[in-house]
């Protein structure tokens, strides 16, 4: 099954990092993920959030958030809208239960019904 994420918000802070203390570097993101197999797409309605520092090369877990990280990541989180949780089927899945059904039914009338077929004689 092929994981992705779907990025809903990317945004640059200006907040000082609690690693090394850098202004420019700190990135807040957003993401919900999306499985694709070849039967079904599944996206997950629960969001996903990140703080990734790029001039250290840490990810800034909630645990070491400031006050002021802690505002802004509320303020990004109230300014995006999830996309809600779906299931979609593939061609490939609905092929599958055309064919299914066609055999069933096929089988269905050769046992009950085989003069339908002119099987019988």
């Amino acid at each position: 099954m092929k994981t992705e994420h779907i990025i809903l918000k990317r945004a640059n802070l200006t907040n000082n990092c609690p690693e090394c203390y850098a202004t420019d570097g700190m990135v807040l993101s957003f993401m919900q993920e999306k499985k694709t197999s070849s039967f079904i797409i599944k996206t997950n309605k629960k969001v996903l959030d990140n703080i990734h520092c790029s001039k250290c090369g840490t990810q800034i877990f909630p645990g070491r958030w400031t006050p002021d990280i802690e505002r802004v990541y509320d303020y990004h989180r109230k300014t995006i809208t999830a996309k809600p949780g779906s299931t979609k089927f593939t061609g490939l899945s609905y092929a599958i239960v055309f064919i299914l059904i066609t055999i069933l039914s096929l089988g269905y009338i050769y046992f009950s019904h085989p003069e339908l077929l002119g099987l019988t004689s």
